[in-house]
């Protein structure tokens, strides 16, 4: 019974395994978008505050106070990403390569990864900081949202819904401390790591390791619950492997992953 129930439990992360060998070699396109959606939603560029300055020192205050969304080199982010996707698709033996012609379609060793749309989204959040002190300071600090919408193909069917993920840029704490000023008041002082524009281009680095990552555990999970359903047996939706190729190693993950949106 324990060795049937190990086997069953088992057959999933050997499918997925198969997967890693048969997919050894395959092609990918890897598509973006002409342009990045720049949205500014900073507290300091809108509303009540801008209703305080001149009209012809707006623009030159919101320029002045926003740090990444007006200062991204669109061609410079993509083809950083692009280089970064092409390296670790080497990581995974796979390769980037345009191969589409009127002969050759989407199938198990010539994949699309088409991402859609991004949109890149900047605001000021508070982080929740005691400094080594009693009371709790919230310091204003800027975040910068990556939201990317992916459609992936690797047989003659497109997915039939988008798939999603989310990543931040974000300022931190490095080092905090407080002191008593001559009135016995506490003052608050802290050390934050503030973004910018050369952070912005090598976070574009880690998102392209990334969505690589994240395309093959896509195709992966699909191949394995394709595979279970025709063998005619159960396999939870809920189950959702990751696929390490430098520890050559396969694991469980609940929320680090490509999530299906209904379109």
């Amino acid at each position: 019974m324990i060795c049937l129930l190990f086997a069953s439990c088992s057959a999933p992360t050997n499918l997925a395994y198969d997967f890693v060998r048969k997919s050894k070699g395959a092609e990918v396109a890897f598509y973006v978008p002409y342009q990045l959606d720049k949205i500014n939603i900073r507290k300091d560029c809108q509303g009540e505050f801008l209703d305080s300055i001149a009209p012809e020192d707006i623009n030159d205050t919101i320029n002045a106070r926003t740090k990444i969304v007006n200062k991204i080199d669109d061609e410079k982010f993509f083809n950083i990403m692009i280089s970064s996707f092409e390296s670790t698709l080497n990581d995974y033996n796979l390769k980037l390569s345009y191969w589409e012609n009127e002969n050759t379609k989407p199938d198990s060793l010539h994949w699309v990864v088409d991402l859609s749309h991004m949109e890149v989204i900047e605001f000021i959040e508070y982080i929740l900081t005691t400094c080594g002190y009693d009371s709790y300071e919230f310091i204003p600090s800027t975040s910068v949202n990556v939201d990317s919408w992916f459609e992936l193909i690797n047989n003659d069917k497109q997915t039939s819904n988008l798939l999603y993920t989310e990543q931040s840029y974000v300022e931190y704490v490095e080092d905090c401390n407080y002191h008593y000023d001559t009135l016995n008041n506490v003052t608050v002082t802290a050390d934050i790591q503030r973004l910018t524009i050369d952070g912005f281009y090598d976070f574009a680095v880690m998102l392209g390791k990334l969505y690589a990552g994240y395309s093959f555990d896509y195709f992966m999970n699909e191949y394995v619950k394709k595979e279970m359903a025709r063998r005619g047996k159960e396999y939870s939706e809920d189950r959702y492997m990751r696929y390490d190729p430098y520890e050559f190693y396969i694991y469980n993950t609940r929320r680090d992953k490509l999530i299906g949106i209904e379109e």
